[in-house]
């Protein structure tokens, strides 16, 4: 342990907890609402830090690389502890030091190696002023010792190998998103793998060795970077996520979304699919920022109007045109009939699915689903 650095070992949970102050966790407190949600909020996921990860650990650092002039590092760690690690893509560390003047700190970061890598893992750490954290990160020197608390959160590994997959990233939420790639393609994953990442500049991009590695080694595998302030003569995909992808996508269904990043990007582009028909219970999602964000129902009707893909609740719109009427046709379904009365066909099955699962939402997904349709919000 390097004390000079100001970490505490042997810390209890109320000690910890009596020099947080909101934002501790993950940043800036959400804007737009009230204190009382965002301590609300703040409250969950810290009760939800001390329930999953009680312990503390060692890691000893075993190498430093900065990765963009903007200071984006990967810094790479051995459990120094001599306690077994294991993870799972997805799942992360929080790293825990003591300031002067500013008290305690700790955050999650997501684990950027593959899980075959363990007891050794990489951050992906993005240095910024207001990240106290971040800074002490990227300070670090080969050999210096950090706590940390995990691994844990949830795993993205998806539970079934039947669907091709989405990811969609801003910043460094490409972490959990590359691991999980590198995780599924080395067990012979039989669909597609596609990844959009979202960046401002030219000097935010980086890992393109590693992500052209596995693009040359798997023909499932590609990936795209968009820039959403791309200089003059940039010839690669311009914009935000919700500006680049949705015509670059010919359909929706048989897909599994991932959303990592900037909260707004994901509760608006998870809305925007919803609206199209892709069922909750594929759309994964996890906020590095702004975790509470009230989607724009503007930025949410544009988003869904970039979309090119005709196969879910649009196709099956326009073919019933001003005929259509959801409720009776789930009726009719239950029939094995099409809401014309005609035999069902396994196409018009599937696309009433998203309706139906949100009438019966204790079949398949666990969690509460509700399919918001564009006909019925008023934009």
């Amino acid at each position: 342990m390097n004390p000079s650095r100001g970490l505490i070992l042997g810390q209890s949970r109320e000690q910890a907890r009596a020099g947080l102050k909101p934002g501790n966790f993950q940043g800036t407190p959400p804007r737009g609402r009230s204190h009382e949600a965002e301590q609300a909020a703040l409250n969950a996921i810290d009760d939800r830090w001390f329930g999953t990860s009680r312990f503390k650990r060692l890691a000893r650092v075993t190498g430093v690389e900065q990765l963009t002039p903007t200071r984006t590092y990967r810094i790479g760690f051995e459990v120094a502890d001599g306690e077994p690690f294991e993870f799972l893509p997805g799942q992360f560390v929080g790293i825990e030091a003591q300031f002067e003047g500013r008290g305690f700190r700790r955050s999650p970061y997501c684990i950027l190696s593959d899980p075959s890598a363990a007891p050794r893992f990489d951050l992906l750490v993005r240095a910024v002023p207001e990240g106290p954290l971040s800074l002490y990160l990227a300070a670090l020197h080969e050999g210096d010792q950090v706590v940390f608390r995990g691994p844990t959160g949830r795993s993205m590994v998806p539970r079934f190998d039947d669907r091709e997959l989405v990811f969609l990233a801003t910043g460094t939420g490409i972490a959990p998103l590359l691991s999980l790639a590198r995780h599924l393609l080395a067990a012979e994953y039989p669909h597609p793998i596609s990844l959009w990442w979202g960046l401002r500049q030219p000097e935010d991009i980086c890992l393109t060795d590693d992500l052209d590695a596995l693009a040359a080694a798997y023909d499932g595998f590609r990936y795209g970077i968009t820039l959403s302030q791309p200089p003059a003569g940039w010839t690669g995909l311009s914009g935000r996520l919700g500006e680049s992808v949705p015509p670059l996508l010919a359909t929706l269904g048989g897909k599994r979304f991932y959303l990592v990043g900037n909260g707004a990007m994901l509760e608006e582009m998870a809305m925007a699919l919803s609206d199209l028909g892709v069922v909750q219970q594929f759309i994964y999602k996890e906020p590095y920022f702004d975790p509470i964000h009230e989607p724009d129902r503007d930025v949410v009707a544009a988003i869904r109007e970039r979309f090119v893909a005709t196969d879910l609740f649009s196709a099956y719109a326009a073919r019933r045109g001003s005929d259509f009427d959801l409720d009776r046709d789930l009726e009719a379904a239950k029939a094995g009939k099409a809401g014309n009365g005609d035999p069902l066909a396994v196409s018009d099955l599937f696309e009433l699915l998203p309706a139906f699962l949100s009438h019966h939402p204790d079949q398949e997904d666990p969690q509460p689903t509700h399919v918001e349709r564009p006909w019925n919000r008023p934009y």
